[in-house]
């Protein structure tokens, strides 16, 4: 099961200043897609217990969902799936996973960055590993769980 707040995609332009570009929002529901890939899996459950800080499981679990959604979209265009991926549509999905990192976040609602609080992930990190499942397109190099992240 996928659970989609729609109301996020209206937050993403208002709070968070992404614009509304389609493959942002396809982001979103990739990622949101990976995690459901993560609970088949059982990674869900086996990261449940730690669930704050900056090399946290669940900051792990998070960013192997941007790592899943970035080899979703490797492969949309060639399953059919999208028609077309440009760079300014693979730049708003960068943006977006930027925009909902922990650090901006925090920079944005307290004035200040606590990693210790963190539950997904920095900006840079949300980036990196979603281009990494984008450039490489296969879930292997998605282990977030292995070294640092």
């Amino acid at each position: 099961m996928v659970y989609i707040d729609l109301g996020f995609f209206d937050e993403l332009q208002s709070r968070f200043g992404v614009g509304n570009a389609p493959f942002a929002q396809a982001y979103v529901l990739a990622h949101e897609y990976g995690h459901h890939v993560q609970n088949l899996l059982g990674v869900l459950e086996r990261t449940a217990g730690d669930r704050q800080g900056p090399e946290s499981q669940a900051v792990r679990a998070e960013l192997q969902a941007d790592c899943y959604a970035g080899v979703w979209g490797a492969n949309a265009v060639e399953t059919g799936l999208i028609e077309e991926l440009t760079q300014a549509d693979i730049n708003a999905g960068l943006d977006a996973a930027s925009a909902i990192g922990d650090d901006r976040i925090q920079e944005t609602t307290q004035g200040q960055v606590n990693p210790e609080t963190w539950t997904h992930g920095s900006s840079e990190q949300r980036r990196r590993w979603f281009s990494r499942g984008y450039e490489e397109g296969r879930p292997a190099v998605c282990d977030t769980f292995s070294g640092s992240i």
